[in-house]
Parts: structure tokens; sequence; C-alpha cells
């Protein structure tokens, strides 16, 4: 029986070292690369944002809500502005957190009854977190933030990138109209509350 014996030379030897070294060169710069595109992209995989409330009082129809929601993320890339969107029954994006400016250029509490947030721009802070509330405002009015028959309905809020309106994080929140049994007439049948509302 014949033993078969392979023999690598010196050369092959360092052919083979030096293709793997191109090859771990190649990798690596294809890995910094797509880390480069995260960062231009404003996204840094850890974004997260929170809500006071995931169902608020929502009585469609009315002409306008003092109900506010809080609205705080984190794992932002600092210094990025966010933009808040909330879509409509038909799916169209609504801006909640844009908000009317005073005089000096500031969000005017004043002024927010008609809708809109407590801070603009959003703009995260070094530690990658911000913070702000959406008053509901004219979202209540028919046609807008409820459905046909003014239907009570579960939504998506999104947080995207200022820039690119890239989505960064989301959070669902329930319009809920607490009030729909409050005025019952007697013998009347109660309203069925749907299962993503609380009450």
């Amino acid at each position: 029986m014949t033993g078969v014996t392979t023999t690598v030379t010196r050369r092959s030897a360092t052919i083979l070292i030096a293709a793997g070294l191109i090859a771990g060169l190649a990798l690596a710069i294809a890995l910094s690369a797509y880390q480069g595109v995260r960062a231009d992209g404003h996204v840094t995989g850890t974004e997260s944002i929170a809500l006071s409330t995931n169902e608020v009082n929502f009585v469609a129809g009315t002409s306008r809500s003092s109900e506010e929601v809080w609205i705080r993320g984190s794992g932002f890339t600092p210094g990025r502005e966010v933009v808040l969107l909330l879509d409509d029954y038909q799916g169209a994006l609504y801006i909640i957190s844009n908000c009317r400016l005073n005089d000096e250029g500031e969000c005017a509490p004043g002024n927010r009854r008609d809708g809109g947030g407590s801070v603009w721009p959003l703009i995260v802070n070094d530690d990658g977190a911000f913070a702000t509330s959406w008053r509901i405002g004219r979202f209540t009015r028919a046609n807008v933030g409820a459905g046909e028959g003014n239907e009570e309905r579960l939504s998506t809020l999104w947080a995207v990138d200022g820039e690119t309106y890239d989505s960064l994080a989301s959070a669902p929140l329930g319009l809920c109209n607490h009030e729909r049994n409050d005025d019952l007439e007697e013998g009347a049948e109660p309203a069925e509350v749907p299962n993503f509302c609380s009450k």
C-alpha cells in the first residue's frame, strides 16, 4: 500500500495567506461601509418611542380636543431632527409634532388649541433622547382622525428622520371614545367597546 503525501510549497503557502488577507480586508471594508451608511442615514438601530398612554380619549366628530399624549424617544442619533407622524383613517400621514410659533419663534402654548406638538423643531439631545407632547386638537374632526361613522381605531405613531423621512421607530396608539356610552337613552343598547380599547 502506497501512502499519498501532499506537499505545500512555500510559494503556494504565501499565495494562500495573501488571498486570505485580501479577503479579510475586503470584508472589513464592506462592514465599515455598511456602518457608514447607517450613520449617514441617521439610524442607530436602537431607536424606540414610548407614549404616556397607548389609549387616548378620542371623541370623533368634535371640533377639537384638549387631550394630550406625551411622547418620549431614546436611542436616536444626537443632534438629528425627528418628525412624528400619525395616520388618518384613510392612511394619509399627518405631522403631529409641529406647532404654531409665536412672534419670538417659539411654540406658543396659547396656539396649541388646534393641535400639534409642544417642541418644534424636535431635535434629539446629546443623550440620544427627546420629549414632546401632542395635543389632539382638530384631529378629532370628521373624516380626519376617525373612520367612517366616526369609528374608533388603533393607529400607529411613527418617528421618522427629519431630513430623509426614513422610519426610525413606531408605537401603537388607540383612539378610543371613553364617552361613547355616557348619554345613553333609557333602554338603549350600549355601544360595543373595540377589543383594542380598555373601556
